[in-house]
């Protein structure tokens, strides 16, 4: 337990948390983007820390997140929950040496190039693609540029995700991309029933309106939910895992190897 909590590992917490709180407040409540960014730090410290510590950064960022004066309030705490579960598979893929480096050339790294990106798009394009809440101003209220917005967006994450696999010659992107869906689909299921049944479906971030739009289709507020975590949470945690990614990729190895999971993150592997 003191090699998991560690000065390093203390001293990245709060850290970590503040770039939750930042990045989530202001994509979720200033921007309202369909997708969250408020768990970049909680997977950064579960990557590197283990799933105990992940999992602690995650619901002390949603904790403080609720009571915080001035962005306080609304409904981020009862999310918790679903922010300690990201942090805790975020230490798991850390544990399994997902993060590792895995140099790579020829057809099998375009493959994973290539492969990564179509996870990119396959699990954003249902965000944006015929979705009212950017077609119908009813619904969603958006300007007509945030449609097209949102399809350069997906498409550049795309781009961004094959250009630093096969930049980099590294495997390990396209194993962090699957980390990603993962995380998001699971993320998805355990915040359903706290959206749905703690808040109706409505709770202040930009997501309302894709449960809005699926509501208007006839679906009841559990499966509108549900819905929308399918929708939003894989993309998101896909973004976001690669984001933390490109962060430890940048990191010396001699630092990574100060923390708890720093040996697997370091250390030679087979290419799988």
């Amino acid at each position: 337990m003191g090699g998991m909590f560690s000065t390093r590992v203390i001293t990245l917490m709060p850290v970590a948390i503040a770039i939750n709180i930042v990045l989530g407040y202001t994509v979720q409540t200033v921007l309202k983007l369909p997708i969250y960014l408020d768990s970049i730090g909680t997977i950064l410290v579960g990557v590197l820390a283990g799933p105990i510590a992940g999992a602690l950064t995650g619901i002390l960022t949603n904790l403080i997140w609720q009571y915080a004066p001035g962005i306080g309030g609304g409904t981020i705490g009862p999310f918790a929950i679903t922010a300690g579960v990201i942090g805790l598979l975020a230490g798991l893929w850390g544990q399994l040496g997902v993060y590792r480096s895995r140099p790579a050339s020829g057809s099998q790294l375009l493959v994973a190039a290539v492969g990564a990106a179509a996870l990119v798009l396959i699990f954003a394009l249902p965000i944006i693609n015929g979705n009212p809440a950017y077609t119908d101003p009813n619904i969603g209220g958006y300007p007509d540029w945030v449609y097209t917005g949102a399809l350069v967006i997906a498409a550049l994450a795309a781009v961004v995700v094959a250009g630093f696999i096969y930049l980099r010659r590294d495997l390990a992107g396209l194993w962090v991309a699957v980390a990603g869906v993962v995380t998001g689909i699971v993320a998805a299921f355990v915040s359903a029933p706290i959206a749905a049944y703690v808040f109706g479906g409505v709770t202040g971030s930009g997501t309302d309106v894709l449960v809005a739009a699926l509501r208007q289709g006839g679906a009841d507020v559990l499966s509108a939910s549900l819905g929308q975590g399918l929708f939003s949470d894989p993309i998101d945690k896909t973004i976001t895992s690669f984001v933390v990614f490109i962060i430890l990729s940048s990191l010396s190895p001699r630092l990574l190897a100060r923390f708890p999971n720093g040996d697997k993150l370091t250390d030679a592997s087979p290419n799988w």
